[in-house]
């Protein structure tokens, strides 16, 4: 493939993937949690197979066609005063039960995008700990790997940057 059609077909998919960033917010606000949840999730499939499938071998073979970078935008563990009061009032045992269902969707041996399984325990948590931020979902990504629960690769700060797995000698919660 040519360069030129690379560049088009790099900037069709960030058009696409821009499109289907709108669906965001609206699957977030489903009422039923089973429909969100099956929502997020095929929502999530889809941008990891045009990330991963479409404009990541384009990528590849032109790197100058990424001129995206995780600095660009803020870090998704950073934290806003008000959302940080919220965080400091959890209690351990929440702080936990946050750690075990981020857990629970990995896998030793497989790799997920941070963003799946920090959205994936956000969602399934959101009834039990309804303020909690997506940020602070990242954040606990992090001190799972420092811990040595997961491994990790990319940028663990910007989610979409960064991929983990289930550490295999990891032990479960």
């Amino acid at each position: 493939m040519k360069q030129e059609q690379a560049a088009a077909l790099y900037e069709i998919y960030e058009r696409a993937l821009a499109v289907l960033y709108e669906a965001e917010p609206v699957i977030q606000a489903l009422p039923d949690d089973d429909e969100r949840l099956s929502a997020f999730r095929s929502y999530g499939q889809v941008i990891v197979k045009v990330l991963s499938s479409l404009r990541a071998p384009l990528v590849l073979e032109y790197p100058a066609l990424d001129t995206s970078s995780p600095t660009e935008d803020e870090p998704d563990t950073l934290l806003d005063p008000e959302e940080q009061e919220l965080v400091d009032r959890l209690t351990p045992d929440q702080i936990q039960r946050i750690d075990a269902q981020l857990l629970a969707d990995c896998v030793a041996g497989r790799w997920h995008k941070s963003a799946r399984i920090v959205g994936t325990a956000w969602l399934a948590l959101s009834k039990e700990l309804p303020d909690v931020p997506v940020g602070y979902y990242a954040q606990r990504v992090i001190a799972l790997v420092e811990a040595g629960s997961l491994e990790a690769q990319g940028n663990l700060h910007y989610m979409r940057f960064s991929e983990v797995r289930l550490h295999s000698r990891a032990e479960s919660f």
